[in-house]
Protein backbone atom coordinates (compact mmCIF):
# COMPACT_ATOMS: atom_id res chain seq x y z
CA UNK A 1 0.00 0.00 0.00
CA UNK A 2 1.17 3.54 -0.72
CA UNK A 3 2.66 5.41 2.21
CA UNK A 4 0.82 8.61 2.95
CA UNK A 5 2.38 11.72 4.43
CA UNK A 6 -0.19 11.97 7.22
CA UNK A 7 0.47 8.41 8.34
CA UNK A 8 4.22 9.02 8.42
CA UNK A 9 3.75 12.25 10.38
CA UNK A 10 1.42 10.44 12.80
CA UNK A 11 4.02 7.73 13.34
CA UNK A 12 6.69 10.32 14.16
CA UNK A 13 4.41 12.26 16.51
CA UNK A 14 3.29 9.13 18.37
CA UNK A 15 6.89 7.92 18.70
CA UNK A 16 7.97 11.30 20.11
CA UNK A 17 5.03 11.36 22.49
CA UNK A 18 5.84 7.87 23.73
CA UNK A 19 9.43 8.90 24.45
CA UNK A 20 8.36 12.02 26.36
CA UNK A 21 5.67 10.20 28.34
CA UNK A 22 8.08 7.37 29.15
CA UNK A 23 10.52 9.95 30.50
CA UNK A 24 7.82 11.56 32.68
CA UNK A 25 6.66 8.14 33.90
CA UNK A 26 10.17 7.13 34.92
CA UNK A 27 10.81 10.50 36.62
CA UNK A 28 7.57 10.33 38.59
CA UNK A 29 8.28 6.70 39.51
CA UNK A 30 11.69 7.74 40.87
CA UNK A 31 10.00 10.48 42.89
CA UNK A 32 7.53 7.98 44.32
CA UNK A 33 10.26 5.45 45.16
CA UNK A 34 12.53 8.10 46.71
CA UNK A 35 9.88 9.05 49.25
CA UNK A 36 8.56 12.21 47.59
CA UNK A 37 5.14 10.61 47.36
CA UNK A 38 2.34 13.11 46.83
CA UNK A 39 -1.06 12.86 45.24
CA UNK A 40 0.15 15.10 42.41
CA UNK A 41 3.11 12.85 41.54
CA UNK A 42 0.91 9.75 41.70
CA UNK A 43 -1.67 11.32 39.39
CA UNK A 44 1.07 12.32 36.92
CA UNK A 45 2.41 8.76 36.97
CA UNK A 46 -1.00 7.14 36.42
CA UNK A 47 -1.92 9.65 33.72
CA UNK A 48 1.35 9.10 31.86
CA UNK A 49 0.90 5.33 32.00
CA UNK A 50 -2.62 5.51 30.62
CA UNK A 51 -1.52 7.88 27.86
CA UNK A 52 1.34 5.51 27.01
CA UNK A 53 -1.07 2.59 26.72
CA UNK A 54 -3.33 4.66 24.45
CA UNK A 55 -0.37 5.66 22.29
CA UNK A 56 0.74 2.02 21.99
CA UNK A 57 -2.73 1.07 20.74
CA UNK A 58 -2.74 3.99 18.30
CA UNK A 59 0.68 2.98 16.99
CA UNK A 60 -0.54 -0.58 16.41
CA UNK A 61 -3.55 0.78 14.52
CA UNK A 62 -1.40 3.05 12.37
CA UNK A 63 1.14 0.33 11.62
CA UNK A 64 -1.69 -2.01 10.65
CA UNK A 65 -2.57 0.32 7.76
CA UNK A 66 0.36 -1.19 5.84
CA UNK A 67 -1.53 -4.50 5.60
CA UNK A 68 -5.22 -4.09 6.34
CA UNK A 69 -6.70 -1.60 8.78
CA UNK A 70 -10.09 -3.33 8.84
CA UNK A 71 -9.49 -6.22 11.21
CA UNK A 72 -11.01 -7.28 14.51
CA UNK A 73 -7.81 -6.46 16.39
CA UNK A 74 -8.25 -2.78 15.48
CA UNK A 75 -11.86 -2.92 16.66
CA UNK A 76 -10.59 -4.26 19.99
CA UNK A 77 -7.90 -1.56 20.12
CA UNK A 78 -10.43 1.23 19.58
CA UNK A 79 -12.63 -0.21 22.34
CA UNK A 80 -9.61 -0.41 24.65
CA UNK A 81 -8.75 3.21 23.84
CA UNK A 82 -12.34 4.18 24.69
CA UNK A 83 -12.15 2.39 28.05
CA UNK A 84 -8.82 4.03 28.85
CA UNK A 85 -10.11 7.50 27.97
CA UNK A 86 -13.22 6.85 30.07
CA UNK A 87 -10.90 5.90 32.94
CA UNK A 88 -9.07 9.19 32.37
CA UNK A 89 -12.40 11.03 32.68
CA UNK A 90 -13.04 9.39 36.04
CA UNK A 91 -9.51 10.14 37.27
CA UNK A 92 -9.77 13.74 36.05
CA UNK A 93 -13.16 14.16 37.71
CA UNK A 94 -11.89 12.84 41.05
CA UNK A 95 -8.59 14.73 41.05
CA UNK A 96 -9.99 18.06 39.89
CA UNK A 97 -13.27 17.90 41.80
CA UNK A 98 -12.15 20.32 44.52
CA UNK A 99 -9.81 22.41 42.38
CA UNK A 100 -11.06 25.97 42.21
CA UNK A 101 -11.90 27.04 38.68
CA UNK A 102 -13.54 30.01 37.01
CA UNK A 103 -15.30 27.72 34.55
CA UNK A 104 -17.41 24.94 35.98
CA UNK A 105 -20.12 22.76 34.47
CA UNK A 106 -21.83 20.77 37.16
CA UNK A 107 -22.02 21.28 40.90
CA UNK A 108 -21.14 24.08 43.29
CA UNK A 109 -18.03 26.16 42.70
CA UNK A 110 -15.93 24.39 45.36
CA UNK A 111 -16.76 20.87 44.10
CA UNK A 112 -17.61 20.73 40.43
CA UNK A 113 -16.76 18.83 37.28
CA UNK A 114 -14.44 20.70 34.95
CA UNK A 115 -14.61 20.94 31.14
CA UNK A 116 -11.75 18.44 30.78
CA UNK A 117 -13.99 15.75 32.32
CA UNK A 118 -16.55 16.23 29.57
CA UNK A 119 -13.83 16.38 26.92
CA UNK A 120 -12.58 12.96 28.03
CA UNK A 121 -16.13 11.58 27.93
CA UNK A 122 -16.60 12.93 24.41
CA UNK A 123 -13.30 11.41 23.25
CA UNK A 124 -14.25 8.06 24.78
CA UNK A 125 -17.53 8.17 22.85
CA UNK A 126 -15.61 8.94 19.64
CA UNK A 127 -13.37 5.92 20.23
CA UNK A 128 -16.37 3.66 20.83
CA UNK A 129 -18.09 4.94 17.68
CA UNK A 130 -14.91 4.32 15.67
CA UNK A 131 -14.82 0.78 17.05
CA UNK A 132 -18.38 0.20 15.85
CA UNK A 133 -17.60 1.67 12.42
CA UNK A 134 -14.51 -0.50 12.08
CA UNK A 135 -16.47 -3.56 13.17
CA UNK A 136 -19.06 -2.91 10.46
CA UNK A 137 -16.25 -2.36 7.92
CA UNK A 138 -14.67 -5.69 8.90
CA UNK A 139 -18.00 -7.45 8.37
CA UNK A 140 -18.42 -5.83 4.93
CA UNK A 141 -14.82 -6.68 4.02
CA UNK A 142 -15.33 -10.32 5.03
CA UNK A 143 -18.51 -10.53 2.97
CA UNK A 144 -16.73 -9.05 -0.05
CA UNK A 145 -13.85 -11.49 0.36
CA UNK A 146 -16.30 -14.40 0.17
CA UNK A 147 -17.93 -13.21 -3.05
CA UNK A 148 -16.34 -14.06 -6.37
Amino acid sequence: MKNHLTINISKVILNLMSVVLSFFSVCSLFDILSGKFTQNILSIFITCLIYLLIILDLRKIIYSTNLTPFCYSNVKRFKNIGYKIFLMAIIDGVINLHVKSHFTFFGPENASLKPSFFMYLLLACVAFVLAEIFEKAVEIKNENDLTV
